[in-house]
């Protein structure tokens, strides 16, 4: 699926399995480069639900649990039955 520009949703998703990559070799700082890097992109897109939904990951990932949950919320005005979002508000529960 092509977002606007030449932005791809598997770009996205690269972002995010190389700084997993990073961070499982201990890598930190680079995974957290990449990390930012997901996010920034996934800013320009504020109302796309993929968009959204890879962004709360990176940023569950940044260990940025607030912003997660504000960015949990855009994704329920935009889909109320977002599976994803809701996952994040339970695993947040959880976790708290």
């Amino acid at each position: 699926m092509r977002i606007k520009s030449n932005i791809q949703i598997e770009d996205i998703s690269r972002l995010i399995e190389i700084a997993e990559i990073y961070s499982i070799t201990n890598q930190k700082e680079k995974s957290k480069e990449y990390l930012e890097i997901a996010v920034k992109i996934c800013e320009k897109f504020p109302k796309n639900e993929e968009m959204l939904q890879f962004k709360i990951h990176s940023l569950n990932l940044l260990n940025k649990p607030y912003k997660s949950l504000e960015t949990t919320n855009e994704l329920l005005n935009l889909n109320p039955y977002n599976f994803s979002a809701l996952i994040n508000i339970a695993a947040y529960l959880r976790g708290h």
